[in-house]
């Protein structure tokens, strides 16, 4: 599939993949949204959401290259990135622990040239949150009063340079903030005239999004008559304004 459904203004019109769902936190302290939509027959896009404790942990990623040998990488990923993330919920480690251990799990199984970009972090009940961005697409950041501010790389991407290392950023997050990761798919399709949708358009969809509309319908919403070529992953967050701990 080339296009996301036109007029598509919902999340609920577009495809989920089963393998993809994410996992609602068992506490109301957070809003999670997620979406997959696969270009072609397979997707080298995943996510991951996970509560634990007083944090939720997320991530979204993307593997380098199409087809089948791009899918079968994806599903190795994502099931090491579950187990990663477990353990590092567990003992209360850094994202960008969690991304080295995960790159140094990917460095030896890749094929030559091929990569994986990753975004891994955490919101703590408080606001709190830490990041590590392995060459993905910068987070952004929706303040309630309308700012909108990116996380950009903290390191290369994983899985293709020996020697890698990462570091994490925090920021504070207050009720009504949100954050938002996607995939490049969204940055790249195109409309009629050849024009990128691009991270300036993704931001002014944050802005546009009211407490009443989910993030990431305001930007299908705004990508309504783009045409995807690439697989199309979205990953939201929001703390609400009613409660930002238990």
């Amino acid at each position: 599939m080339s296009a996301m459904p036109s007029g598509s203004s919902s999340v609920s019109s577009v495809p989920q993949l089963a393998l993809f769902q994410a996992r609602r936190p068992r506490r109301t302290a957070y809003d999670v949204q997620a979406v997959s939509q696969p270009a072609r027959a397979f997707t080298g896009d995943f996510y991951f959401s996970h509560q634990h404790k007083d944090r939720l942990w997320f991530a979204v990623g993307d593997v380098s290259g199409k087809g089948i040998n791009a899918a079968v990488l994806m599903a190795m990923i994502q099931e090491e990135l579950e187990h990663r993330i477990a353990s590092c919920a567990a003992t209360q480690c850094d994202p960008s622990v969690t991304m080295q251990r995960l790159h140094e799990f990917l460095q030896p199984l890749m094929p030559q040239n091929r990569f994986a970009t990753i975004v891994i972090g955490h919101l703590r009940d408080d606001g709190l949150l830490t990041i590590a961005n392995a060459g993905h697409c910068p987070p952004l950041i929706a303040r309630h009063d309308g700012v909108i501010e990116q996380v950009d790389s903290t390191g290369p991407v994983a899985g293709l340079l020996r020697q890698s290392r990462w570091h994490s950023v925090t920021r504070a997050m207050q009720p009504g903030d949100a954050i938002l990761l996607f995939s490049d798919g969204v940055l790249e399709a195109q409309n009629r005239d050849g024009v990128e949708f691009g991270v300036d358009r993704i931001a002014r969809a944050l802005i546009r999004a009211s407490c009443g509309r989910s993030i990431i319908d305001a930007v299908l919403a705004d990508a309504a008559d783009y045409c995807f070529e690439d697989d199309v992953t979205l990953l939201a967050v929001t703390l609400p304004f009613e409660s930002t701990a238990n």
